[in-house]
């Protein structure tokens, strides 16, 4: 029976699911932190795909596209549905849960598998049956719970470690964030002083929309203002407030002045200053009705006084502090180029150069500068009302709703004339010598009451990940963390450690675990942010490594009203993930509106069967009984390395789990088994490529069902090795399906020069066809041509969704319906001599011949379609115009038919030498002329041909490919030597010369002399007459 997903499957409507739900995950996913994970609504699509029966009419012939199907069945309740309950799933490699939960929702019975121990903790407590309630008084119980080495309780304690003064009030306010920044010490011996490695002074940016009355008159000088009635500001003293000298009013108002004053109160009389005259007026009003404006805000920090203070509009190259008068670019710091830094003394050196020359387990000075904190007292008025603004980003996904949960308030009196209230309070400020006490005084209890305190001793592992970290000197996991933190977290997992119910006490560690994440001096704070979701503090693992920070963010850890990741807002998104359990919904977009929220039955039901394993795949597949279906996300080779990345978390985890579960009494999470690539522990592509076939050769166990997998295409090597083992593995690709992948804001695909954002869905079945017939790859070639021709009519009639598919992602179907004819004969196609034809030589032909019948713009000529290899081809349709093509932009350029070292090694490209080797230089027929003497040499033609006997084309001249010989004629003819004889030896390639020469004087006019030089000589001789008798 065929099923929907081997038909098509909904790329458009999908991926516009995909698309927010990878910037903020289901609630459910947010329980805990996990490494690159993939929407939800991909999964839910995948398994309703391959579940679901593709319909037929009597004849056999589909009455639904199997992409219908999916949409059909996507927001449907499927509590009762046979197609899906009682199914068996298998997910070998679980990760965090996607495939698992979504199998849950659909009534299937799932067994999941993981080798790593954190995973598995991960998905055990996303899938548990929970009572909020209890939930919540455990939450309560914890809070209220008395910490020994304070005599308070554990709230009122972690809040204490993070308390100062507003300078706007004087009264009481929580640190949000502290701001610290390390120094690197100048390697000039004459030097030896401490330079901050700040990359700019920027703190924070934002663009507030606030509301004024435009065009009021002065009573006094006559002249219009904006009237502001809500300030405008992140700092708390205004003597730290400067304004641009041009357009501070805000976008939109440019050329106008403006007054802040708080809307009056209608019994009395308006009084604003004038800001064209000085005077306190009541200004006569063009009309009562406010109006909005965005208004550009910088906060910035003073390097020679470490002031904080706030520039309103834009940014210009020179500020002036308002503190000490110094005049600096805000913009330009310490480090001018990565991993270097530049000293006032003019030495330039590498920062790892500096923390080299430290003893061995010395860190880099570090040291404090900022906060942003929260004044309660000058937070919003009682009665004034609050910032009515739509998120213009209509992002439904949002991480918590404050709203729907109670914070701590002080109980203290309102600041009548605040001016933060605009800002809930918040402001940024310096440091002061209290909030430098009140650390330090954080780090004397640490010291004495650590030894009974639990956090992890364990050495950092030398690792491909750990290896920066050891660099850096941190030789120990908890060096990560400063003492503050370190009492704050031990503090708190001490307290939870007494919570008697195991089911409560685990929640709570999850979210302990979960607040490791971004508690710790790997974070740093991102100023400004345009995607949805504000601007959080970026966690350790924003890039999926261990990368030190050299400007680090501390937050509160407990958390007060305000404040990212932190313990409380752990809470929260557990108990939103436990709240999704009981009240699933999946998003829905209709058309021109925005996202909405579709509730559904699937629910994960109590009694839900679930197998959750932390095991090797490759040992317990075939003990897990038998399954219908296998979907999984598998380890994408090196791209993340998941064991070595999760001792983060697992360090911590063993201090309270190894008494009850045997996988986390290692000190370490398990790493040689890992299926993965990585040089440190000296496995290669071949055995990840190895690993995987194992497991996918047990997962071969079902009896018809399909494999669906997704991977990550961002490196075609690792692409080929995938596809390998999956034939390999007894399986055939039935189809490939792009979809989006990771958050919009991973700064892993942002800091990568190869970073794709998709991830393809590879859709495998049995392989059945076991002969041991022999295929000619040519007959292969023209049945896959006709299939694409086929499948292009396919997706122009909507097979894939109701609107066009996008070129990449059209092109990706096509190579994925043509790689189904060759990997049902995999192994058995050969070529002209008999020799097997490679997986890699293949798809680089089939991403060829996808190409041509797809692109129009840059379409070779006939003479040349069938004939071509894909160096040559992708030399004519995308090099032969460009002299250079920059390291990020070459996939793109050669539309990922061939890699990089594939034109390298056969001549056509280089890496370039300017631009610090960011970019490849493209090589002339001139610059290649000397290479291609040697392979078309005397030596070659007086061994094989004799002159104007043997055609030299019939002849196979090792490494030889068609813009070869292209290029060695150009060459010839552009240093003045002789082509006469070379054209009668090209003789059986005449026609496709011809046709090339044609087109590259068309597309490169720096050809078209030695061109016209070469087919004046084609038409003067009678070297062409079959070819003009042909004509």
């Amino acid at each position: 029976m065929k099923r929907a997903i081997e038909d098509s499957f909904p790329i458009v409507e999908i991926n516009r699911l995909a698309v927010p739900e990878r910037n903020s995950f289901k609630p459910i996913y947010q329980m805990h932190k996990w490494f690159a994970r993939r929407a939800s609504c991909v999964f839910r699509a995948i398994l309703l795909g391959a579940l679901k029966p593709l319909p037929v009419d009597k004849d056999g012939k589909p009455t639904k596209s199997g992409a219908q199907v999916i949409m059909d069945e996507f927001y449907r309740d499927h509590t009762h549905d046979p197609d899906t309950n009682g199914k068996v799933v298998l997910d070998p490699f679980m990760g965090g849960g996607t495939t698992v939960v979504e199998a849950l929702r659909l009534g299937c019975k799932v067994t999941g598998i993981d080798l790593n121990p954190v995973a598995w903790f991960v998905v055990k407590t996303e899938i548990e049956p929970v009572d909020l309630d209890e939930l919540r008084a455990a939450f309560e119980r914890l809070a209220e719970r008395k910490v020994e080495w304070s005599g308070k309780p554990l709230r009122e304690t972690l809040l204490d470690l993070y308390r100062t003064r507003c300078p706007s009030c004087g009264g009481e306010a929580d640190i949000i964030y502290t701001f610290w920044v390390k120094s690197a010490i100048c390697t000039d011996n004459n030097c030896r002083k401490q330079i901050p490695l700040f990359g700019d002074y920027i703190v924070s940016q934002k663009t507030p929309s606030i509301r004024y009355l435009p065009d009021c008159d002065c009573p006094e000088c006559g002249k219009a203002f904006d009237w502001e009635i809500e300030p405008a500001t992140m700092v708390a003293d205004t003597k730290l407030m400067v304004n641009a000298s041009k357009y501070s009013a805000g976008q939109g108002r440019t050329t106008a002045r403006w007054s802040y004053a708080s809307k009056p109160d209608v019994n009395k009389p308006a009084k604003v200053v004038c800001p064209w005259c000085a005077k306190t007026v009541s200004p006569r009003l063009q009309s009562t009705k406010p109006k909005r404006k965005k208004v550009e805000l910088s906060v910035l920090l003073c390097p020679k006084c470490e002031d904080v203070w706030q520039f309103r509009g834009p940014l210009a190259d020179e500020a002036r502090c308002p503190g000490c008068g110094h005049s600096y670019d805000p913009k330009l710091a310490n480090l001018p180029d990565r991993g270097k830094v530049r000293c006032a003394c003019g030495n330039d050196a590498k920062i790892i150069d500096s923390i080299r020359a430290l003893p061995e387990d010395q860190l880099l000075p570090m040291h404090p500068y900022g906060v942003e904190a929260y004044c309660p007292a000058c937070d919003a008025k009682p009665g004034q009302e609050e910032d009515d603004e739509e998120d213009s980003n209509g992002n439904l996904f949002s991480e918590v709703d404050d709203a729907a949960h109670s914070a701590p308030e002080h109980q203290m009196v309102k600041n009548p004339n605040s001016i933060l209230w605009k800002n809930s309070g918040k402001y940024y400020a310096r440091i002061t010598p209290a909030d430098l006490a009140c650390y330090q005084k954080a780090g004397k209890v640490w010291e004495k009451h650590k030894a009974v305190l639990p956090h992890p001793k364990s050495k950092i592992p030398k690792g491909q990940e750990t290896t920066r970290l050891l660099e850096h000197h941190y030789l120990y996991w908890h060096q990560m963390f400063n003492s503050r933190q370190l009492l704050a977290l031990t503090t708190l997992m001490q307290q939870i450690a007494d919570e008697k119910s195991e089911k409560d006490r685990e929640l709570l560690l999850c979210a302990f675990s979960n607040t490791l994440e971004a508690n710790n001096m790997f974070t740093r704070q991102i100023t400004a942010r345009s995607t949805p979701g504000g601007t959080p503090p970026a966690g350790v693992f924003a890039r999926h490594d261990f990368q030190p920070k050299m400007s680090i963010c501390e937050q509160n850890v407990w958390g007060t009203k305000s404040g990212n990741n932190t313990f409380t807002r752990r809470i929260w998104a557990l108990e939103e993930g436990v709240e999704f359990r009981q009240k699933p919904w999946d998003a829905k977009v209709p058309t021109g509106t925005k996202m909405v929220k579709v509730y559904s039955g699937d629910i994960l039901e109590h009694d839900a069967e679930a197998t959750l394993q932390s095991a090797d795949s490759r040992k317990c597949i075939s003990t897990t009984g038998s399954f219908d279906l296998v979907v999984t996300d598998p380890p994408y080779a090196g791209n993340v390395n998941y064991s070595e990345l999760s001792d983060f978390f697992y360090v911590w985890l063993r201090l309270a789990l190894r008494q009850q579960y045997p996988q986390f009494a290692p000190e370490y999470a398990p790493k040689a088994e890992e299926i993965v690539e990585n040089a440190t522990r000296g496995t290669s592509t071949g055995d990840f490529e190895k690993g995987m076939t194992e497991v996918f050769c047990q997962c071969n166990q079902m009896s018809d069902g399909l494999l669906v997998f997704t991977f990550h295409h961002a490196d075609n090597d690792a692409w080929y090795a995938v596809l390998n083992m999956v034939c390999n593995a007894g399986f055939e690709i039935v189809a490939v399906y792009p979809v989006h992948a990771e958050r919009e804001q991973s700064l892993h695909l942002l800091d990568k020069e190869s970073a794709i954002s998709y991830d393809l869905i590879h859709v495998c079945k049995k392989r059945t066809n076991n002969t041991s017939t022999t295929r000619s790859w040519a007959n292969v070639r023209q049945a896959i041509r006709q299939r694409a021709r086929a499948e292009i009519k396919n997706i122009e009639s909507g097979r894939y969704g109701n609107e066009p598919l996008s070129p990449m992602d059209r092109n990706l179907v096509l190579i994925g319906k043509c790689l189904e004819l060759y990997s049902e004969h995999f192994g058995k196609i050969v070529d002209h001599e008999g020799i097997a034809v490679p997986l890699q030589s293949a798809l680089e032909e089939i991403k060829m011949m996808v190409d041509q019948l797809t692109t129009q713009e840059t379409a070779l000529p006939a003479e040349l379609e069938d004939s071509i290899d894909p160096p040559s081809y992708v030399y004519l349709t995308c090099l032969c115009d460009r002299r250079e093509v920059p390291s990020d932009e070459v996939s793109k350029a050669t539309k990922g038919i061939t890699e990089p070292s594939t034109l390298m090694d056969r001549d056509l490209m280089i890496k370039g030498r300017a631009k610090r080797g960011r970019t490849y230089e493209v090589k002339s027929p001139i610059e290649r002329l000397d290479m291609l003497k040697k392979k078309f040499g005397v030596e070659v033609v007086d061994a094989q041909a004799t002159l104007f006997d043997e055609d030299l084309t019939t002849i196979t001249v090792p490494g030889v490919i068609f813009i070869d010989y292209v290029h060695f004629l150009l060459g010839l003819a552009e240093t003045g030597e002789s082509v006469l004889e070379w054209l009668e030896k090209f003789r059986g390639k005449r026609p496709q010369i011809w046709a090339a020469l044609e087109y590259l004087a068309k597309r490169n006019r720096t050809f078209l002399e030695p061109v016209r030089k070469i087919m004046g000589l084609m038409d003067e001789k009678t070297l062409f007459t079959e070819r003009q008798k042909a004509e």
